[in-house]
């Protein structure tokens, strides 16, 4: 015999704004599981209801993955014998790891049901609150699971569950690996059709108000307009570059490189980056990788003006190579020393296909490397280098 989760939303308030058939269905029911007491609607509820909450599960682990884990893995044991109803804050749809997490794990199952019930979602009232229209788009997180690599700011983005000032500072500290520290952000907490309090704070500060957090807080950024915010954005570069090669709008020099004429740039950056590593001056290492960065931008706008290939093309490339040949990292592969690991690599280019060639780049690079080793703490100006390489590197005197 089969059975039914139901998961209820509660909405964003109080009882009020609960729809009339969720009470009548929730008032049938001889016991309710909740996600957390710590609702208004619960609060009106507990006289006529019995809940069985999960508020104490958050003490119990370390990361809210194992909460919400621990929390779907005894709901679905409870609906091998009975039907259950289990009620969560908010719309279940919206921002609710443990929806997404019932729908997963009983997807192929035939004995467990799960169906959505009733519940507005905080978000129109959250974006009145901030008076943000979001058919400007925007990006919806969770506080609890966020990463840098989520993080879009050519967008709004709403970030939900941000239970405390704990969470705040942790977000902060993530927040500020992609936008500027004084980036204005706003704390929403309890938003409710036209009522909601409202916090204006720049990144930096997000931490500060500690009184304001609750289950119902949400921290919104607006899209940033400040164009050095950008900067560090492999888009945004791709853009610049690409202008700059442009043949109507761009640089009267870029846009007459080609590949042939660029070659020799990628040696001198290479050489100036040599420079910097033997000097330990990080902030030049910064600047000559940069320098050599250029080069593949320019190369790869100039295939791309052509119509041949993008640096979309190249980062695929190398990425499907490292993953490729790297089975030992990204796959079952074994590697407990270095033979075993020139074995996979070996065989990991075999299987590429690729035929068999004189390996001169490894020449050259041996030539040169002992070339830089050799002058680089000489007092020579250029043109005594350039003697000194005419005559072969040798130890005679410079004529």
């Amino acid at each position: 015999m089969s059975h039914k989760i139901t998961i209820v939303g509660l909405g964003n308030y109080g009882i009020d704004e609960l729809p009339l058939g969720v009470y009548r269905f929730l008032q049938q029911q001889q016991q309710v599981y909740t996600r957390t007491l710590d609702h208004p609607v619960i609060t009106e509820l507990q006289a006529e209801l019995q809940f069985e909450s999960f508020d104490n599960i958050y003490e119990t682990y370390e990361s809210f993955e194992a909460v919400y884990d621990h929390i779907v893995n005894h709901l679905i044991e409870a609906a091998k014998h009975t039907d259950i109803v289990y009620t969560v804050p908010g719309h279940p749809r919206v921002a609710e790891t443990t929806t997404t997490k019932l729908f997963e794990l009983t997807k192929d199952s035939t004995d467990i049901e799960v169906e959505v019930l009733g519940g507005k979602s905080f978000i129109d009232d959250v974006f009145n609150a901030v008076n943000v229209d979001p058919n400007d788009g925007f990006t919806l997180l969770d506080a609890t699971a966020i990463h840098t690599a989520q993080l879009n700011i050519r967008t709004h983005t709403l970030i939900t569950q941000v239970y405390s000032a704990l969470i705040a500072g942790e977000l902060k500290v993530t927040l500020m690996e992609r936008y500027p520290d004084e980036q204005m952000v706003y704390i929403v907490d309890g938003a409710q059709g036209s009522q909601a309090r409202v916090i204006e704070t720049p990144l930096f500060e997000l931490d500060h108000y500690s009184d304001i957090y609750s289950n119902v807080t949400s921290v919104f950024i607006p899209i940033v307009e400040n164009e050095q915010a950008f900067y560090n954005d492999f888009a945004f570069a791709t853009q610049v570059i690409d202008r700059l090669v442009d043949d109507e709008v761009g640089c009267p020099w870029d846009n007459k490189q080609t590949h042939t004429s660029l070659k020799r740039y990628l040696i001198e950056e290479s050489f100036e980056l040599f420079e910097a590593i033997d000097n330990e001056d990080d902030w030049h290492i910064v600047e000559e990788l940069g320098d050599i960065l250029l080069q593949v931008f320019l190369h790869s706008s100039i295939g791309k003006k052509a119509g041949y290939f993008d640096i979309d093309e190249v980062l695929s490339s190398v990425t499907a190579k490292m993953i490729r040949r790297h089975p030992h990292v990204f796959g079952d592969e074994q590697a407990e020393n270095i033979e075993e690991l020139k074995e996979i690599w070996s065989t990991a280019k075999a299987k590429e296909g690729k035929e068999t060639r004189v390996k001169f780049e490894k020449v050259f690079a041996d030539h040169f490397l002992k070339l830089y080793d050799e002058t680089k703490a000489m007092a020579l100006d250029e043109t005594q280098l350039k003697q000194y390489l005419v005559q072969g590197g040798t130890d005679n005197e410079i004529r």
